[in-house]
């Protein structure tokens, strides 16, 4: 098969991901494009007419998941499809290329497999993900609820007070949460799933590699602190009788802290999330909330440290530490890893065989037997959820072109992976 028949056109990804860019991008203050913010949803659906234009067959499922879908020419359609894709939504304040390179560079993928004039035997799936960074409550929703791994009532919690919950940004969109069971599909319609990401991290860029080729993802734990004190007037109460939340909270902050890295390094911690009430310059904190994220490829090691930090919460008076996120660490598939590095070493691509630090959609799928791949690609200085996150167009190019041979390597199999 001469795979070289497959072309990337590099300028026609670059401006997919810069036009992409543009939505919810806040000068010098990256991308405000939380999921099914207004931002999200005008990228949405920009991004469904390029999709259309490529010739997919495009609907939106229950949970608000895009799927594109390309039927084979010769062979039944209804055989398992290989999927690939990422998210459309940021962070606050995040990146242009976090999620939204997975998707463009599998539509790039997908327009330049159809233009090969290489025969596709099988269906193609590209997919975007609802709420993959969990703006709401808990982060690959879209993915989650496309197996049917929402948890009862998730739809209805929040990040914080104030702050709409899913099903309320669901409604707003016109569909019924109480529906999301009809997202649910079987994982035999499946053969694969590919995710293409940039790192994230500064490794690959370090080391001038490529593509780096990722044997497994993080156990990833998200966990609420509450810590609850007196509120009280700034000016009026003593300090020696004040039961300060905050101060309570920021004791918790550095033992936790301390207490991660005692771990040693095959563990990283981070409370990143601290909402402050009633949050009034002259009121003294009644009640703090924190979210710690945890996450290690060890689990011998994240149990340690979790134990540890549950012993440094139940020490301070009226705190306490819940789970609201908990995602195993997983492998991908071997032969998916194979097909990978055949695909770079035709065109003479170095590679580099990687851990993944952080939590992807292409966690839910190796779980349920679906081979699962991803693929990384260099982000500049290895920054990510920032507004500095940046990559080479190059680079991006090179990843999109192992993509697209490695999905074409699976359709051609003899047998499914």
């Amino acid at each position: 098969m001469d795979y070289s028949l497959i072309q990337i056109k590099e300028e026609r990804l670059r401006k997919d991901l810069l036009d992409l860019a543009r939505f919810g991008e806040e000068a010098g203050r990256g991308l405000k494009r939380t999921a099914l913010s207004e931002a999200d949803l005008a990228a949405r659906q920009w991004f469904k007419e390029r999709m259309k234009e490529a010739g997919l067959k495009v609907y939106e499922d229950a949970a608000a998941n895009i799927i594109g879908r390309l039927d084979p020419k010769s062979g039944p359609a209804d055989q398992p499809c290989i999927a690939t894709g990422s998210h459309i939504d940021t962070v606050f304040q995040g990146g242009r290329f976090d999620g939204a390179l997975g998707i463009c560079a599998g539509l790039e993928a997908l327009r330049a497999m159809q233009e090969s004039g290489l025969p596709i035997p099988c269906p193609l799936e590209l997919l975007v993900f609802t709420d993959e960074e969990g703006s709401h409550f808990a982060g690959t929703f879209g993915s989650r609820a496309m197996f049917g791994q929402i948890k009862e009532g998730e739809t209805e919690k929040s990040r914080g007070t104030g702050r709409p919950t899913l099903a309320q940004d669901l409604r707003r969109m016109g569909k019924e949460p109480k529906q999301i069971g009809q997202a649910v599909r079987s994982p035999s319609e499946f053969r694969a799933f590919l995710e293409l990401h940039i790192e994230q991290g500064p490794v690959l860029e370090t080391m001038g590699v490529p593509i780096g080729i990722v044997d497994g993802i993080v156990d990833l734990h998200r966990y609420l602190i509450q810590v609850t004190g007196q509120a009280g007037h700034a000016g009026t109460t003593p300090m020696l009788v004040r039961d300060d939340a905050l101060v309570k909270a920021a004791g918790i902050i550095t033992r936790v802290n301390e207490a991660i890295k005692s771990a040693g390094p095959d563990i990283v911690g981070t409370i990143g999330e601290i909402r402050v009430n009633p949050g009034a310059i002259n009121i003294i904190p009644g009640e703090v909330e924190m979210a710690l994220d945890l996450r290690s490829l060890k689990k011998e090691t994240l149990a340690s440290v979790k134990e540890a930090i549950g012993e440094i919460v139940n020490s301070v008076s009226k705190a306490r530490i819940e789970p609201i996120l908990v995602k195993e660490g997983v492998k991908m598939d071997p032969q998916i890893r194979e097909l990978i590095k055949s695909s770079c070493r035709q065109q003479g691509i170095p590679f580099h065989l990687m851990g993944s630090g952080a939590g992807h959609d292409a966690m839910t799928f190796p779980p349920l037997n679906i081979p699962t791949g991803m693929i990384f690609i260099p982000c500049k200085e290895g920054k990510s959820h920032c507004p500095d996150e940046d990559i080479s167009f190059q680079d991006a190019a090179i990843g999109t072109q192992v993509l697209a041979e490695t999905i074409m390597r699976i359709a051609l199999a003899n047998q499914p992976v």
